[in-house]
């Protein structure tokens, strides 16, 4: 598994931060498939993320309590896609997050 770190402005407002990655997504024509928590990040929000008709899923984590947000490829989700919309992701998020 490999995790890529999104960094979060200073005193961000995460309920703002959790919305611009759902814009984000959707903006790099990905839909949530799957929204949820995970129980080794308590009070966290977990989404996987699609490429319409490919295979593959992207992870995506926001952790509140310790002001962080991640992507996660996980080994056996992975598709070309994924690579080539991680760094697209992140301009888009920073700029999202930046307004």
């Amino acid at each position: 598994m490999r995790n890529i770190e999104i960094e979060l402005p200073p005193g961000a407002n995460l309920s703002k931060v959790e919305k611009a990655i759902e814009a984000t997504l959707a903006a790099v024509g990905l839909q949530v498939c799957l929204r949820g928590t995970l129980k080794k990040f308590p009070g966290c929000t977990h989404c996987h993320a699609r490429k319409a008709g490919q295979p593959g899923t992207l992870e995506l984590t926001l952790w509140p309590q310790q002001h962080r947000a991640w992507i996660s490829i996980q080994s056996g989700r992975t598709a070309d896609w994924i690579l080539e919309k991680v760094p697209e992701l992140q301009k888009a998020l920073s700029k999202h997050l930046a307004a």
